[in-house]
């Protein structure tokens, strides 16, 4: 028991003693649907007056003692569920993140002291609760049993301030929660730096690869709402969305936000949308017009037509020919657009098996022509797109594989 004064004892106390906890809820809202997923829960100790008598802090210290932390999440955890069944009468499938408190869990004698039995009695559907955890706790110790009876009793579990470090990734691949939230700490400055949109789309690939939804989570403009959802941050909440401000936006409510949002990120996709489209067509006609030169080609000269190529065609990435079994039988050239240091590095010869990449398996199947996305291709350090076909020669009795990289330049910061 250190570092805790007698005053935050004494004031603890006051509030276990009245009940004195106060119910606050922030939403949660989806840029994509344009509505509101969930609330956050949070509990202050407030007196009849509403202010508050003991700071956050203090009220869910782990210096505090066991049996006193135990009593203050009970009390929360009871306060917060009262509040929120009016919200969930209503709205059956609306999430309640509900934050938890997971030093309480680790001492041996609140092992068994699980919150969602204060929920058996309740009849909440088990999928409409989240138990959130601080990331930073579990990166101490993970009370794996509380957490694993949660999930198999259907509850959800959402990790909070997540960190995107070695401590932090090992919390969320090893319990690979339904939703993961990335405080405004890593995000903030992402409306004016593609260094920042670049970390934070990797955050978002990550957590999702882990199978859960990632939330911004402290939004504070709309510039940073529109970023954060074109970095793949879909879902948010923060203080944007439920303060109306002081600028000339002020009367804007939340519906009135969430529906802007909602257009300017539709508008962006679809200039990039048609920008793309554009970018395909172009390397298409590429595509049929070199296939049609490798036709009458020998094949002795098939690295003088793609070396011709990728001199004449700035967008290209690299550019490649396969034999029927996935087998390369040209050079890998790299183009203007392409990454030559990556070309040394991930070796691209004549000989090469590429009967596990998309565009082979694709074609094995039937398909003449295939497209798709090569996610960040060694060749060019970012997204880039392909397009692949069949060409046939007279002497052969299969056809042969044209594989065409190019770069979209739409998805490219400036």
């Amino acid at each position: 028991m250190q570092n805790i004064s007698n005053e935050c004892l004494t004031s603890v106390s006051k509030v276990l003693d009245g009940e004195s906890v106060e119910v606050y809820f922030q939403p949660v809202l989806s840029l994509e649907s344009k509505g509101i997923i969930g609330f956050e829960a949070f509990s202050r100790g407030v007196n009849e007056s509403g202010k508050t008598i003991v700071e956050p802090a203090c009220l869910f210290s782990s210096s505090l003692p066991p049996e006193t932390q135990l009593k203050v999440e009970t009390l929360c955890v009871n306060k917060i569920l009262k509040s929120f069944r009016n919200i969930h009468r209503k709205y059956k499938k609306m999430v309640l993140f509900l934050n938890v408190n997971s030093n309480v869990y680790n001492f041996p004698e609140n092992e068994n002291q699980y919150p969602f039995k204060e929920l058996e009695s309740s009849k909440f559907n088990p999928s409409s609760i989240a138990f959130e955890f601080e990331v930073s706790q579990l990166e101490k110790k993970i009370p794996l049993s509380l957490i694993g009876s949660l999930q198999e009793s259907g509850y959800r579990i959402s990790l909070d301030n997540t960190r995107v470090s070695l401590a932090g990734l090992e919390v969320v691949f090893k319990i690979r929660p339904d939703f993961i939230k990335l405080d405004r700490f890593f995000f903030e400055g992402i409306d004016k730096s593609s260094h920042k949109r670049n970390m934070v789309k990797a955050a978002a690939l990550t957590f999702e690869q882990a199978g859960a939804m990632p939330v911004a989570k402290g939004v504070e403009t709309e510039a940073e709402a529109l970023a954060l959802a074109e970095s793949g941050f879909y879902l948010q909440q923060g203080f944007f969305y439920t303060n109306g401000g002081d600028d000339e936006s002020s009367s804007t409510n939340f519906g009135d936000k969430v529906a802007k949002l909602n257009t300017d990120y539709r508008n962006i996709n679809v200039v990039k949308f048609d920008n793309s489209r554009e970018l395909f067509a172009h390397f298409h006609l590429v595509l049929k017009s070199v296939i049609s030169k490798l036709q009458q080609e020998e094949l002795s000269g098939m690295n003088d037509v793609l070396k011709d190529l990728v001199k004449k065609e700035r967008g290209i990435v690299s550019v490649f020919s396969l034999d029927a079994s996935g087998k390369q039988l040209s050079q890998r050239f790299v183009g203007k657009s392409g990454d030559h240091i990556g070309r040394i590095v991930e070796m691209s010869v004549a000989g090469c098996d590429h009967s596990h990449e998309d565009y082979f398996m694709y074609l094995n199947s039937g398909l003449e022509k295939v497209a798709g996305i090569k996610e960040i291709s060694a060749f060019c350090r970012e997204d880039s797109r392909y397009i692949a076909g069949f060409f046939y020669r007279e002497e052969g009795r299969r056809g042969l594989i044209l594989v065409l990289e190019y770069l979209d330049k739409s998805s490219k910061e400036d």
